[in-house]
């Protein structure tokens, strides 16, 4: 039996609720893609702002515990990327005239919020559902990545041995915890043949 002929099968015996399911979240992932890396993307549309919001809150957060000592620039900062290293723009989240940690476009939490708002859309719901559930858990991934910023600065000053951990294991995992907790709680109720009648 040829490959695709194999791929084919395997496709064929999926339920026909499921394969709605991939089929819609790979069309609003293609759409997602094209419209960001051709329009929003190039002059940081949704970024730049985004940016300046969650590196806003990290210092308000921080600011919680050491009144009005963080505060934020906006700078360039040399950070690595797919073709290698590259000056770019950041918010630098300063205590008293020391930076602490910089808030790149990638860690705004952006690409994150699209993805749960992609499974959200993704799913068979009523409408009123889906914004609901968009609304309250992208201001949740909000503040939790501003928590995590704020965690990683906290680290960054005081347990610099831990931070490295603290910034790619612990707190990913918590955000993306809360994440799963929210698909978890938006999908209980659904029932996948009868998407008019979840409330």
């Amino acid at each position: 039996m040829m490959p695709v002929e194999n791929y084919l099968n395997k496709w064929n015996k999926i339920p026909a609720d499921v394969k709605s399911f991939i089929t819609r979240a790979l069309a609003i992932l293609i759409v997602w893609k094209v419209i960001y890396l051709v329009s929003l993307f190039p002059g940081r549309v949704l970024d730049k702002p985004l940016s300046y919001v969650v590196a806003g809150g990290t210092a308000w957060t921080l600011n919680l515990t050491h009144s009005g000592t963080y505060f934020i620039k906006n700078e360039k900062g040399m950070v690595n990327t797919d073709t290698g290293p590259a000056m770019v723009p950041v918010y630098n989240v300063y205590f008293h005239n020391r930076s602490v940690v910089s808030i790149e476009d990638p860690c705004n939490g952006l690409e994150l919020i699209v993805l749960y708002i992609g499974f959200i859309m993704a799913m068979p719901a009523t409408l009123r559902r889906k914004i609901m559930f968009i609304i309250a858990g992208s201001v949740a991934i909000y503040i939790v990545n501003v928590l995590r910023c704020a965690g990683v600065a906290y680290a960054l000053l005081y347990y610099p041995n831990q931070a490295d951990f603290a910034h790619h294991y612990l707190f990913t995992f918590v955000v993306y915890g809360l994440i799963i907790a929210l698909w978890l709680i938006f999908s209980r109720k659904l029932n996948l043949s009868h998407d008019q009648t979840n409330r």
